[in-house]
Formats: structure tokens, sequence, C-alpha cells
């Protein structure tokens, strides 16, 4: 294998590699760029294999020695070629303060885009606006929100001269004029200051005084400059829509923000990052600009941001890159994070565009190509369900056995003619562990009544929303409605995997108190035909009783009407073991824990009842063996009708 050269070019992505390995090894006493500079010069370091130490010598005297993982260390230096140039090792040495800079966060990610992600983003750059665009002289480039730099951390020298940087705060100011010595750096509020100038009626005569650079003011008006614009905007969202909110009620209450509210622009004027845009598109107005945009990926998709797609965002989308989330340390949430450009001076409807965004892993290799599915909201899953009107009374759960009385949003009522309650908020990824059935009203927004006319539309978005698998890929993405019509063996399917499902939380309970009233709450998702059951054996004579006079179920009903496929078959004839076993066994149970005190108990009180006695756990693992083949079945199909995007290798 032909060793790679370490170059002044590609020199922080290997310390970022090498930073992984031996990084935590090595923090103690100096910085591990320290160490890792030394490392990487021929005859500076010196394994001492049988001790598994590494020995350093820094020059002038200074050394140090450091426990090192051997055999990482080797198979790390097969790869790589120690820096033999002085030149070579000039060149690094003369970016290393960048490596030390403020505790190292660039490179520990704490704030900023990792480096190797805005390396990738400049190669994108190029390949839209050609290779070394700052040497003909024609283009500008300008961070808004530049922080220190990490952006453009990657440009050569020669290209400073064409870029402007601006931050809020005058540390990252001082910083980035050591870095950047030949750039225009300058402390500006982009949400506030200029904004009545920029937006003031050009057909007045105003006499404005600027905070904007006057070099920077003169580029802006110069026609013959083209833009580039290359910013990680702020997310941080006022927490109401009003003025008087205590939660960060000030954090986006700026001077743009004002003018988006006048212009009727709804919930999108209380985010920074829509604010950013705003302003972008006003100032950049008629000119010649892309706009390199490093984001989550929610404005292209989320419910909430539909005004920004419609009345704001109407850009040429040109190309991109999404990866992990997971690459900023510290970050708790799984989510895509992209990097999108944009030609801002060709106005096309976003929907009417294919996104296609390039897939990288953690070590920059592309793994496949996402489709950002751009949609309106009115073509979203979740708006597919007819949602009958709630009037009647009746016990909220929090759970599938639980009461919330007390819940402040307490959504006690439910439609006529109800089967259960589907609670299904929201309607992406983000929400799949907020997709449950129930036999009483969740307390929980977004829940619905299940009744016959909904009910296989109901079991169908269940399924949907809980079949795939979770993934920081799909985090954002929503719920779509089919764009055909469903076959009627899909249909039956995800009817059958649900009703098996561990999301499926209906219960029966007798004797229910709630505001003063005693309710009965019914399990219509009880499976089974009475004229079956009646053959069973039943080792609770009160349940015998109560079966000899009891009415089927809902869910058995419609079970007995319809033809099942044959791995839909199988779940329920396993299920069906599950019930069995069940009966038979009630006398050895504790019934009472889980509320069992009807016949028509649902699946989660009777796996809870066996478990309490450690039976029947050979069967659960049967039921799941047909349910995961069963999922197999439908997870294609899912992506065929197009619920959500599938991922192109």
């Amino acid at each position: 294998m032909k060793k790679k050269e370490i170059t002044e070019e590609n020199f922080e992505e290997i310390f970022e590699y090498w930073n992984e390995i031996f990084g935590t090894s090595v923090k103690n006493g100096f910085k591990t760029a320290k160490y890792f500079v030394s490392d990487i010069q021929k005859g500076r370091t010196f394994l001492i294999k049988e001790q598994g130490k590494l020995f350093f010598d820094f020059g002038y005297g200074e050394e140090e020695t450091k426990k090192i993982l051997v055999e990482k260390y080797q198979l790390f230096w097969k790869q790589y070629k120690k820096v033999v140039s002085v030149d070579t090792m000039r060149g690094i040495l003369s970016k290393i303060d960048r490596l030390s800079n403020e505790k190292m966060r660039r490179f520990h990610g704490e704030f900023f885009t990792p480096v190797r992600f805005a390396s990738k983003a400049l190669e994108y750059i190029e390949k839209t606006v050609g290779e070394k665009w700052w040497k003909s002289g024609e283009y500008r480039i300008w961070d808004m929100a530049s922080g220190t730099g990490n952006l453009e951390w990657h440009l050569p020298n020669e290209a400073c001269q064409y870029m402007y940087l601006s931050t809020l705060y005058a540390s990252e100011v001082e910083h980035c004029k050591k870095i950047f010595p030949t750039a225009t750096v300058f402390q500006y509020d982009y949400l506030n200051d200029d904004v009545t100038n920029l937006f003031a009626n050009r057909s007045v005569d105003y006499n404005f005084t600027w905070k904007l650079p006057a070099k920077l003011r003169q580029d802006l008006s110069n026609p013959k400059l083209k833009w580039i614009i290359l910013i990680n905007p702020p997310f941080a969202t006022s927490q109401t829509a009003g003025h008087k909110g205590k939660s960060k009620q000030n954090v986006s209450n700026t001077a743009v923000r004002q003018i988006m509210h006048n212009q009727k622009l709804g919930e999108v004027s209380r985010e920074l990052f829509s604010q950013f845009i705003f302003r972008i598109k006003k100032e950049f107005e008629n000119k010649s600009a892309y706009f390199g945009l490093f984001s989550k990926i929610k404005y292209l998709n989320a419910n909430n941001d539909q005004k920004l797609r419609d009345k704001i965002f109407d850009f040429e989308y040109k190309r991109g890159f999404i990866f992990s989330s997971l690459n900023f340390s510290g970050t708790k949430g799984k989510f895509p994070v992209g990097f999108l450009l944009w030609n801002l001076s060709k106005n096309i409807n976003i929907k009417e565009q294919s996104i296609k965004v390039d897939i990288f892993n953690n070590l920059i290799e592309k793994t496949g190509i996402k489709i950002i599915d751009v949609v309106d909201r009115k073509l979203f899953l979740s708006k597919w369900i007819n949602r009958p009107a709630v009037t009647n009374k009746f016990p909220p759960l929090g759970s599938a056995i639980n009461l919330k009385p007390n819940n402040k949003d307490r959504r006690d009522k439910i439609a006529d003619n109800f089967i259960a309650s589907f609670m299904c908020a929201g309607n992406d990824f983000q929400s799949q562990n907020q997709t449950a059935l129930a036999s009483a009203p969740f307390v929980s927004a977004g829940a619905l009544s299940i009744n016959p006319e909904n009910f296989k539309k109901s079991m169908v978005v269940h399924a949907v929303r809980r079949i795939p698998k979770a993934t920081w890929l799909n985090d954002r993405d929503q719920f779509l409605q089919p764009k055909e019509i469903l076959s009627e063996e899909f249909v039956n399917d995800c009817v059958a995997w649900s009703l098996f499902s561990s999301s499926n939380q209906t219960a029966a309970m007798k004797d229910v108190e709630y505001e003063g009233n005693i309710y009965q709450i019914k399990n219509n998702f009880f499976p089974f035909l009475l004229s079956e059951l009646e053959t069973w054996e039943i080792t609770n004579s009160d349940f015998t009783v109560m079966i000899s006079v009891a009415k089927n179920r809902f869910v058995a009903s419609w079970l007995s009407k319809i033809k099942l496929s044959k791995e839909a078959k199988e779940v329920v004839e396993a299920g069906k073991d599950i019930y069995k076993f069940y009966f038979s066994n009630l006398h050895l149970l504790n019934t009472n824990i889980f509320e069992i005190k009807t016949w028509d108990a649902g699946l989660w009180q009777i796996k809870k009842a066996l478990q309490d006695k450690n039976l029947s756990e050979n069967l659960f693992k049967i039921l799941k063996i047909k349910q995961d083949i069963l999922r197999a079945k439908i997870l294609p199909q899912i992506y065929d009708y197009e619920f959500t995007p599938k991922i192109v290798n």
C-alpha cells in the first residue's frame, strides 16, 4: 500500500484522524496539537514497543513519554509518511496556531462545523463556480455569522483579500484578523445593523448612515462582481409568536423580525435562521450570487417552515451533501446536517426542484444519495386521515392502563362510534415514538378517535410510522400521503402488523371512575371471535360467564370478513397461541395488577401478566419472528408508495 504524504493542504484532516485515535492518550500536559506536530516529523518520536510507550522530542530540551496503543499506532503509520521536507513543515507550522486556538474547540466540534466538512463545502463551491474562483478577482465572499472563521479556514491566503467576515463578538473579530490578515473582518449585527437602511423605500432620498464597511458597500454596488455567501446561521427561536414569551423571549426580537412580522410571515419570523435568509435575499436582490448554507435541513420539509418556502426561499438548487450531527462533539440528537448550494439569481419554486444530496460518513466517504422531498404540508400523511369531531366525555389515558385526569391539556373526549384512540403527534421520524394505539383518548396533541370509517387508514398510518427504522438520515423526513391507491393486501398486512405490535396498547378496564362517573373501557381491538373463544380452555369462571353474553369486538368481526396474506395470517396465528395460553393459565396470574377484570384484555395486559410469572417467553419470541417477516414484506412497499423517501446507493 502506497503511503500518503502529509502536506500543508491535508494535515488538518490527518490531525483529526490522529486525534480521534491517540488524543485521549496524550491530552494531559501539552495540547494534543503539539504531540501531533512532533509525531509527524521524522526523528521526533520513538516507539518503545515492549513498554507500549511513545517518546516525544519537542526540541529545545522539551520531551515527554506517553502510553500509546501500539497496534493502532503502527497501523496509522502504515498509511502515512513522516514529514521530512523542511519547507512542508514550515508551511504546517505557520498554521499551527489555528490548531491550538480556543482549546481545540474547532477540532472537538463544540461550536464549529468540523473542518473536514468545511473543506468539502469549498470543493462543492468550486464545482459550481469554477476551480480557484478567487484568481479571477470577480468574486467576493461574505460570511455574516463567521464566528472564528471555520468555514473559510481552508481558503488560501490569496483568496482572503476578497473575503468579508462579520460576527457579533469582538473577541471573534480579533481572532479572525490574526488568522485572515488580508480579509475585511468587522463586528456587525446582521439582523439589526443597517436593516432600516436596506429595507427603506428607495423612492425617497434618505441620508443614510451605514455600519457596513465602505469597501463592502462599494463592492455590493458594483454590478460586475459576483458573490459567494458562505454561512452557518444560528437556529435559536423565540418560544412565543408574540412579544411576551418568558422563555427565550428576546432571542429573535430583531429589526429583521419586525419587518417579517409586518409582512405577515407568521411563525417563521421567530427563527434567527429564517431572518438571516430574509435579509440575505434582500441584500443580494438582482445580484449574481451563490448561497452556501450549512444547516439542519428542516427548512426544506418541516411543517412550521411552509411560509419560508412559499414566500422567501425560491432559489435554484445547485448541489450539496449531508452528514450526521454526531460529527459535532457533544451533540445529543441524531439528525442530518446539510451543506446545500443555491443560486440566488434564479428564482424557482423549491417544490418544483429535485433536491438530491450526497451522503458522507464521518470519514468523508460517499455512501449514497438522498432525495429530499419538498412538498406542501397539505400532502403530509397526518392530513390523510379524517379526524372525526369529538363530543363525548371519556377517561383520558397517559399510557395503556394509566389514567391521567390532571393533565393541563386533558383531551378527554371521543367521537361517536369510537373504536380506539390513535396517538400520531407530529409528522416526521422525530415523532415515531409518539405513535401508539389505546382504548381511551390519549392525553397527547395529535391524537384522534378511530371509528369504522377511518379504521383502515389509521392502521396503515400506524404501520407506516412504526415500521421503518429511525436513523440520523431520515430524522427530519416527513411522512407523505401515498401517490397511488393502496392494494387491499397491503392494507390488511398493515392492520395485522399493527394489531400485534408493541405500540398497540389497547386494553380493557372495568369500572373506571372519572369526574364523578363510572366508565367501562372496552378493548375493541380484541382480535378473536367469541365463537372461537368458547372452544378454548378458560381457567376463570367469571370470564367464561362474561363471554357467554358478550358481543364480538370490532376488530374480531373485521378480521373474520377479510382475506389475509400468508405472512399476516402467520402473525395472527402466533398471536392466537399467546391468547390461548393466557386463557388456559388465568388461574396462575396476578390479573388485578394489570387491571385485567374482563374477558377482552389487550395484548399489552396479557404480555405483562404472563411476564410477571415468567410464562410464555417462547411464544412471544415466535410472534416477534412472524412480525419481523411481515415487517420485511411491508417495508419496501412503504418506499414504493412513497410514504417516505428511500436512499439511493
